[in-house]
């Protein structure tokens, strides 16, 4: 054999060893009921290419490779066109493996479908039950005072809601990161509601988590969060930055050193902003 084959067998070699050692998440699901047509299921997400499988006598299949930090989102064909609501939800998985969907009875949704093999995403699912639970206890609660007068359109109503809903999730958060903090899944649940903590406890929760959470996408978003409400308190001296002005010359902050100063913030997909 010649050094130009050998080196081609080689490549070769290397390249099926390759892609069989690449890591995966492998979804299997069962699903029981009339689909009506609707046979396929979908999975997309950051980091990763949106595919689908086809449902047949009742099992789904779909594989797709491990990025670290990716979550995965979920749908099936018959979700999003036969009920009503969200019809995706996020399949959180911490490293590569098989991850289980049973549903009994396709007219509930496939999120309701039990979730096995996977921690991380039994875990955010025993989450999200105890959320909807909550959710619908509160609901229960503003229902029987709406009787009495009041209202989604009425300030005073919105504003208990608002409360109530704080004064029960909350707390219902903090437990859940509490006990699972030195797994992947507390790092994103905390990630994920961190808008709504107040500045004391997200810190407080931060600091439990372990250096591989902190180190994930999620628990570096918290920190960058963390680190902004730092520099936002008042008192504190803006750090310096440079711009484009309207004419497209750079300013420095520093320049309007002695001068009251407006700085408006705005999103690049916010047409009003923009136009303004």
């Amino acid at each position: 054999m010649n050094k130009r084959k050998l080196l081609s067998v080689f490549l070769l070699t290397g390249f099926v060893a390759t892609a069989i050692a690449q890591p995966k998440v492998v979804i299997k699901g069962t699903i029981k009921g009339d689909l009506e047509g609707c046979k396929k299921v979908y999975v997309f997400g950051d980091h990763m290419e949106q595919d689908s499988v086809e449902i047949r006598n009742g099992r789904f299949e779909i594989s797709f490779p491990w990025v670290k930090d990716a979550v995965p989102y979920i749908y099936s064909e018959y979700d999003s066109k036969l009920r009503k609501g969200p019809p995706s939800f996020p399949v959180v998985v911490d490293g590569p493996g098989t991850v289980y969907i049973k549903l009994d009875d396709v007219t509930k949704g496939l999120n309701a479908g039990k979730i096995s093999g996977s921690r991380s995403a039994m875990a955010f699912q025993n989450f999200e039950y105890g959320r909807v639970k909550l959710r619908d206890s509160i609901k229960a609660v503003m229902d029987a005072r709406k009787q009495g007068g009041g209202g989604k359109l009425d300030t005073a109503w919105n504003l208990a809601y608002l409360e109530m809903t704080r004064e029960c999730l909350m707390p219902y958060i903090s437990r859940f990161v509490d006990a699972n903090a030195g797994s992947y899944i507390g790092a994103f649940i905390l990630a994920r509601y961190q808008p709504v903590i107040a500045s004391d406890e997200l810190e407080r929760l931060y600091n439990k988590l372990g250096p591989d959470q902190k180190n994930s996408a999620a628990g570096a978003s918290v920190a960058i969060r963390l680190e902004g409400m730092r520099k936002a308190v008042i008192g504190n001296q803006v750090g310096e930055f440079t711009l484009n002005t309207p004419k497209d010359e750079p300013i420095a902050f520093s320049s309007f050193r002695g001068k009251y100063v407006l700085i408006d913030f705005w999103s690049s997909w916010c047409k009003p902003c923009i136009a303004s």
